[in-house]
């Protein structure tokens, strides 16, 4: 990983503070989240018979069912689960986009035109119940999240997946193992988009268990195909999952017997369980820990992601509704040093709204430096010299976020020092999440949130007007029907070099509008017990945890 992490500029080593300060910190992070983790079930004692690992992630998270789940913080747990047509190699951190691979298809053909998608499924493949896997029961799973004529049609599902499955004109079983999907138009990710996860995804789920306990119950009844199986979720604690002793795939055939995933949304909290043995590995630790914890002897697994943290500037309000206002917020925010300083070295600046991993990523672009001085110039400009009040919405954080309270902080400062004085106020990540999808409300100017993706559907999420709220993620109510058309065109791209020309005119026209930047990626950190091994960390939000052992 050190070769990843040196082309994207990332100091090995944070800036080290004092040993005296460090013992401080520590001191009073063990003070106060003692009792939070003293009053958590011991699972190590209770499982270590069995080769448990148990997990702590960034937050609660949120329903189990694939078509409708929320969150990357969820799919790590779904991923596990549930699998889907086709896959992404997550044993692999030499590429920047994981490859795409064979899961219940075990191969595909693609027409000429670039419509008919025509699946070989894969036999002797059973869900979890022993519901076989076939033909049938992919078109079942395709009528529940497409087909509102269904008796099995999940209305949550439709819109979410509306941005994978919105090209597909028609699916059918042509035979028991074969399985064919046609689309409107030539999709050139249609593949990609398959793997995906976070905002629904288009894994396969049980249905005879969606018989038995209805569109409702499934989330907490899952049922997939996957190398781990489902056990139970004690709401606020656990998700408790365990080896598929049946599954199919010997590669991936899980190396410990059951995972426990814990939601502790406190990073000091989530640290001090791994010192104290509570758990075996935890997601995301503060930048300012990194060098402790690996100075104690637990390991640390980083590498790049292609997230991106998305700032929408709310286009109702009448501040931003002026370019020369949105330009003056992006030249306030001082990104390099919040990547340095703040982030202590575990993160890059962001610039423009392609992100690192995706298709037409441009490293060396940037839309705005920092110029605080020039932004006083554009506010002054725009009619506003003393600047003006706002509000900024924020979330505590989810998966692969850490201490997002102190990036609100960072950014607020910032804009006070041109004139721009914005309030904070931070909801837990579901509640922040439902209010994404109602879009920014009245007197709030700014909502953030980490987003991107290995292909680049996601912007049809987040910046499109066929996105604008409350049909999907447009949070700023940004309207521009260029975009709209430079992503069809993008989509219907015969070639990399076309899709990435018409990516990069669609991060062109966004930049110039600022009314949605980004303003930094995140390098991705895990921190483990000695006796854990063979975590991969590959370029993606969600990790591959059957490559992992414990001694």
């Amino acid at each position: 990983m050190k070769s990843w992490i040196g082309c994207i500029g990332v100091s090995a080593k944070p800036e080290r503070r004092s040993s005296r300060f460090g013992r401080f910190c520590r001191g009073v992070v063990l003070a106060t989240t003692a009792i939070a983790v003293s009053g958590a079930l011991s699972e190590r004692s209770l499982a270590a018979g069995d080769q448990t690992l148990i997990v702590a992630i960034e937050a609660e998270p949120s329903q189990l069912d694939p078509h409708i789940s929320g969150s990357w913080n969820t799919f790590r747990i779904i991923f596990h689960m549930f699998e889907g047509l086709v896959a992404q190699d997550l044993t692999r951190d030499d590429l920047p986009q994981p490859p795409i691979v064979p899961a219940l298809a075990e191969d595909w053909t693609i027409s000429d035109d670039g419509l008919v998608y025509t699946f070989t499924l894969r036999k002797g493949v059973t869900f979890h119940d022993g519901t076989p896997w076939d033909a049938a029961a992919a078109v079942f799973n395709f009528d529940r999240m497409m087909n509102e004529e269904s008796p099995h049609y999940n209305s949550i599902a439709g819109p979410k997946l509306r941005w994978v499955l919105g090209d597909v004109e028609s699916y059918r079983a042509v035979d028991d193992y074969t399985f064919e999907i046609t689309l409107k138009g030539r999709n050139s990710e249609f593949l990609r988009r398959l793997t995906q996860g976070g905002v629904g995804s288009v894994r396969m789920v049980s249905p005879a268990a969606v018989e038995k306990y209805g569109n409702d119950g499934l989330t907490n009844n899952p049922v997939g195909t996957g190398p781990f199986k489902f056990v139970e979720r004690v709401f606020g604690e656990k998700v408790v999952l365990e080896d598929n002793e049946t599954y199919w795939n010997e590669a991936r055939r899980p190396k410990v017997g059951r995972i426990i995933f814990r939601g502790i949304s406190e990073v000091a909290t989530r640290e001090l369980a791994l010192q104290t043995g509570e758990v075996d590995i935890i997601a995301t630790p503060s930048p300012d820990s990194v060098e402790y914890l690996e100075a104690q002897e637990f390991k640390i697994v980083k590498g790049p992601v292609s997230t991106a943290y998305v700032l929408w500037l709310n286009t109702r309000e009448p501040y931003f509704q002026d370019p020369r206002v949105r330009q003056a917020v992006a030249m306030a925010i001082d990104r390099e040093g919040m990547a340095q300083y703040l982030k202590r070295g575990l993160a890059i600046p962001a610039y423009g709204i392609l992100n690192y991993g995706g298709p037409g990523y441009d490293p060396e672009f940037k839309d705005y430096p920092y110029d605080p001085e020039k932004a006083k110039q554009l506010l002054a400009e725009a009619g506003y010299p003393d600047g003006f009040e706002t509000r900024m919405d924020w979330t505590l954080g989810g998966g692969g976020d850490v201490d997002t309270g102190a990036e609100a902080q960072w950014i607020q400062r910032n804009l006070a020092a041109i004139g721009i004085n914005a309030s904070i106020e931070l909801f837990d990540n579901n509640t922040y999440w439902d209010m994404l999808a109602k879009g920014a409300r009245e007197g709030t100017g700014m909502m953030s949130v980490s987003w991107g993706e290995t292909g680049f559907f996601w912007l049809d999420v987040v910046a499109s007007q066929a996105s604008l709220p409350p049909k999907g993620f447009n949070v700023g109510y940004y309207d521009n029907p260029r975009i709209d058309e430079l992503l069809t065109q993008a989509e219907e791209a015969v070639t990399d070099q076309e899709q990435s020309e018409k990516l990069r005119e669609i991060n062109q026209i966004i930049s110039d509008d600022a009314a949605i930047f980004t303003y930094y990626t995140p390098i991705q950190v895990y921190a483990m017990q000695p006796n854990v091994d063979g975590l991969v960390m590959a370029p993606q939000h969600w990790q591959d945890f059957t490559t992992v052992s414990k001694d």
